[in-house]
């Protein structure tokens, strides 16, 4: 039992209902809605047409009508079963777990499909991190070297690993002359995957600016807090104010970067968000 359709891939599950039906729809003349709710045993005929809008989730047992109704079995089946598990887990723990069972039921030759590369490589602070460091005039590909240059705690295997897989993606190259080159950022495909990718890379961030806090000195470090009051119409004006700061400090420390033979990575992390809302009335 198998789909004409393959689920393989797919990191959000109503995009694959409905990419399903349209197939069904223009390769059988008078396939409905309806017909769909008959193959999987519900009574509702909108069904499947709720779930792609995203005004119904998924049950367990609803999963299970599902998978009779597209045909998918064995190792598709249980794709979809995480696939659905990940679109409506409640914490990035969760979408992560399940994240994780679909890179483990992925074909091999697929899973680039996934992005998962782009998923590891902002999985832990020390992959962008390591990523400018090989600039650095001195830089030694030395796991030691490298351990003793970063402020952050870390250990050996996790600098090897990383420095191996910048390697291994092409994240850096040697030129000619032996230096470490760095090339083009990953790029993330899904919107699904980037969001849960995004958040982890950012949690990670706050948890090693935490440890910065007990770790560095008060002259290597700067912790700041702003309170105000602003509409809420404001907000995304303000969104794209640090926007625009972020970029100029960019601009502006890649201008420091030329004129210096030797550079410190810095971790640069900006937080804002709304501390009261709308009161209930």
């Amino acid at each position: 039992m198998a789909s004409s359709l393959g689920i393989y891939g797919y990191t959000n599950y109503r995009q694959y209902l409905n990419d399903f039906y349209q197939q069904k729809k223009s390769g059988k003349r008078g396939y409905s809605f309806r017909q769909f709710s008959q193959s999987a045993g519900f009574r509702s005929p909108n069904i499947l047409k709720l779930v792609i809008e995203g005004q119904r989730n998924l049950t367990p047992q609803s999963i299970e009508k599902f998978l009779e109704a597209l045909q998918l079995g064995g190792n598709q089946a249980m794709y979809f079963k995480a696939l659905v598990m990940m679109n409506q887990a409640a914490t990035d723990e969760e979408r992560a777990h399940y994240y994780g069972e679909l890179q483990r039921l992925m074909p091999h030759a697929k899973r680039h499909e996934l992005d998962a590369d782009a998923v590891e490589y902002l999985s832990h602070w020390i992959y962008p991190v390591l990523r400018e460091l090989v600039q650095h005039p001195d830089f030694r590909d030395d796991p030691y070297w490298i351990q003793r240059r970063l402020t952050g705690r870390i250990e050996l295997k996790d600098i090897t690993r990383a420095l191996n897989f910048l390697k291994k993606h092409h994240l850096i190259s040697k030129d000619e002359k032996g230096h470490y080159q760095v090339k083009d950022d990953m790029v993330i495909s899904s919107d699904e995957v980037k969001s849960l990718a995004v958040r982890s890379y950012h949690r990670c961030a706050l948890e090693q600016s935490l440890a910065a806090l007990a770790d560095l000195p008060l002259e290597q470090r700067e912790f700041g807090a702003l309170i105000f009051q602003l509409p809420e119409t404001a907000l995304l004006e303000l969104k794209q104010k640090l926007k625009s700061f972020r970029q100029e400090l960019h601009e502006w420390a890649l201008a420091q970067q030329k004129q210096a033979p030797e550079n410190t990575v810095i971790q640069l992390n900006l937080q804002m968000f709304p501390q009261t809302k709308k009161a209930l009335t």
